[in-house]
Parts: structure tokens; sequence; C-alpha cells
């Protein structure tokens, strides 16, 4: 018996108010734009209806449409169509969600977030162009943990985050979510390690970065990644293949591969952490934020996620039986938005 394709409707609220405003218009004015199935959509969208992984994905398609999106009602198709296929937040929805559905089976059995840090300085830095190069990871290393990090292991994130992919890879200070420094330019692997060029935000935060760098403080670089694929060698344990989400550069009171998880010192903690992922999680599902933002919330959740797996482990001794398991339900009940990255 074949199994039944799973069906979602977690799209954000706007994307179902974008497809009401589309069908109230031609229910009072007419129209002759769009196809049958453009409007299907819309009142699938409109009515909250699940849809299917080939539905989102022809969703996420119509992408390249968005060169017309913003003309009116009235005087075109490409505005009312726009919005009857879910607009800015239900388009970019269905990419993410494509993205999530088609890795899922690659999530169960990796760290949410990991941190990797590095002996790195910056490279170089243009104070009038405000680019800063340097190195975020090197290649052949063992490390304390008795990982090699491969060349080849970015390659995928590379080519499908980084910035001649959907520029989603972010340039942070200490694995920092609210201190962005800006984002990749140039990412790639030579025979060093993993390269970056980015330019930094136009922002005091940033000046003081390069004020920074200047003074010597910047002594490592990081990685906030998950692991994809590994291989158990003499050598240690090779890392093939991972999903990269930020490089940070690191301050010498910030080197510490636990920086994201500093803070969360005590097993009381879990449930103020959950109680937070859950704020965040309401928030990208509902928000119509920039992309930027809605990104740089993923990395927060998985980072969150990550200090609750850890507590709840630690604390497994000390805890009822049925509560052991809080960390890892946790993460399955996320794995929905975790995937949009």
């Amino acid at each position: 018996m074949k199994e039944k394709a799973e069906t979602y409707n977690d799209y954000p609220e706007a994307a179902s108010n974008n497809a009401k405003r589309a069908l109230k218009y031609k229910e009072e004015n007419g129209s002759d734009c769009g196809t049958p199935v453009g409007w299907t959509r819309a009142n699938q969208l409109a009515n909250r209806e699940k849809i299917s992984r080939d539905t989102i994905a022809r969703m996420a398609s119509f992408k390249r449409h968005q060169q017309n999106k913003d003309v009116p009602y009235s005087e075109g198709c490409g505005g009312i169509m726009w919005d009857a296929w879910g607009g800015d937040a239900g388009i970019n929805w269905a990419i993410r969600k494509l993205d999530q559905i088609d890795n899922q089976k690659n999530m169960g059995d990796y760290q949410l977030y990991k941190c990797k840090n590095f002996d790195l300085e910056v490279k170089d830095i243009d104070k009038k162009s405000r680019i800063v190069t340097g190195y975020f990871s090197t290649f052949g290393n063992l490390d304390s943990d008795g990982d090699i990090m491969m060349p080849g292991a970015f390659k995928r994130s590379i080519q499908d985050w980084g910035p001649d992919g959907k520029g989603r890879i972010k340039h942070l200070q200490n694995h920092n979510t609210n201190l962005p420094l800006g984002k990749p330019v140039v990412l790639k692997e030579d025979s060093m390690g993993l390269y970056y060029e980015s330019k930094l935000v136009e922002t005091s935060f940033g000046t003081d970065f390069i004020k920074m760098v200047e003074g010597g403080l910047i002594t490592e670089h990081s990685i906030g990644f998950s692991t994809i694929r590994e291989q158990k060698t003499a050598s240690g344990n090779e890392i093939q293949d991972v999903k990269l989400f930020e490089g940070s550069s690191l301050t010498a009171w910030g080197a510490n591969e636990d920086t994201p998880m500093l803070g969360f010192k005590s097993v009381y903690q879990v449930e103020e952490l959950k109680e937070e992922i859950r704020r965040f999680e309401k928030f990208i599902r509902h928000s119509d934020a920039t992309d930027e933002t809605i990104d740089l919330c993923i990395i927060k959740v998985r980072q969150l996620a990550q200090a609750v797996e850890a507590l709840s482990t630690k604390a497994s001794d000390k805890e009822p039986e049925q509560q052991k398991g809080d960390g890892k339900q946790l993460e399955m009940s996320l794995i929905s938005i975790l995937g949009n990255f």
C-alpha cells in the first residue's frame, strides 16, 4: 500500500491574507488574470487548507514572476496573481519549506548547532570599503574533539547558501545573533580552509569592530554548523559535509566553543529557554519580517534548542523518566522551522 504523502498548512497568516485580498478583488471587480490552477491555489491558502510538497514546489517556483509583483490590480495581472499565490510571505515560506522537506531526512542524527574555533586572526581589513578578509576554518587539523575538518566540507553550503546562492550565511561576532557584522561577499574553499571576504555593516558597531581588529582583539574565528556527513578514520573523525549557518569573528573574551550556550548553566532554566523558543517559533511562522531577520531568528532558535538538549541530557539522571526526552521532543517539534535554513 502506498504511503500517504504528508501535507502542510503552517504557512504564514500573511500568505492567507494576501490570497483573500486577491480573491475579494476578483469577486468584486472581475478579472481575466491567471489560470484555474492559480485561483485554486488562492482558495487553498485563503481557507488554510493543507497542501502537498509538489504544491509547495510550484509556489516556490512562482518566485520567477516577482518582477511583476508591484503592478496594481487595476492595471495588470502581476500584482493580483502574486498575491493569489501567497505574496512575499507565502512564496518565501514555500522556498524555505521546500528546503526543509527535502533536507529533513538529514536532520535526525546530527546536532542542531555546533561550534568549532580556529586560531585565525583577521587577514586584512580595508577601512574605506569596510571589507574584512580572513578564514573562518582550516582543513586537515585534528582538534581537541578528535575532529578533522576536510576539504569539500563547505562546498554544498557555499553553493546553496553562500554569496552566489541564497546569501543566507551570516558573519557574526562571537556567534551572537544580536551582533551581525555583515554577510560574506566572497566565500570559498582554498588549500588552507574556508576563506571569506565580508562587507561590514554601516553602523557604529561595524566601525567598532574595525577598531577591535586594529587593536588585536580579534584573535580567533569560528563556525556555527551542523554535521551532515562524517567518517571515523585512524587519524580522527573526518567531517566531510556540513550545513554552515554562520562564521564568527571572536574577541579574546568570546573565544569559547560553548559561547552561544554561555549563561544557560542551570537546569532550572530549561523551561525558560523552551518558552523563548516558542516565542521565536510564533514570530517566524507568522511574521512578514525580512528574510535577513528570519534567518537570524532561525540561527538563534538552533542555539537555544541545542542548549535545551544539552541541559536536558545533563539533568537526565535527576529527572523523572517522562521528562528525560524533553530536549529531543522539543527538537522534533521544531523541525518544521529549523529546516527553513
